[in-house]
């Protein structure tokens, strides 16, 4: 599921960070935007030079990425490092949304689709039950093991 950007008036300078299908999700806030500056991402994501642009933009900009959901992570980490909050920046995360699991016995972070409660860890075989407890370190739910 696919969140609608929202266009919030009165700010000095809007950002739109984003690759091809992003930019076309964007396109009606870019519409009401005056001041605006683009940053577009290509095939393989050049989080340096998102980053430089990031590093170059001055108070009272406000932020829109939108990416593949498994991108959108990166880009929230980094431009909230460099000072973008939720109330100066929007991420519109599309596509399939992968989880990331962290595997208590041997530290391993699996993938697999939202729908699943239980997976195999691809590393030590062991059955992991997917709990609702979210790891910021690892930016993984933890799984356990599913049976003792």
């Amino acid at each position: 599921m696919t969140h609608d950007a929202v266009f919030i008036e009165n700010k000095r300078k809007y950002l739109f960070c984003a690759d091809q299908h992003g930019m076309k999700l964007l396109s009606d806030v870019m519409e009401q935007s005056s001041e605006k500056e683009f940053f577009r991402f290509e095939e393989e994501p050049d989080w340096t030079s998102f980053t430089s642009f990031l590093e170059k933009q001055k108070i009272g900009s406000y932020l829109y990425v939108s990416l593949p959901k498994s991108e959108i992570y990166q880009a929230r980490v980094l431009a909230e490092k460099l000072g973008f909050s939720e109330e100066t920046a929007q991420f519109i995360g599309y596509g399939e949304n992968v989880v990331r699991v962290f595997c208590s016995r041997c530290h391993s972070i699996n993938k697999t689709v939202e729908e699943q409660r239980e997976i195999l860890c691809q590393q030590c075989v062991l059955e992991l039950s997917i709990s609702d407890h979210y790891s910021k370190k690892h930016n993984a739910y933890l799984g356990y093991a599913a049976k003792l």
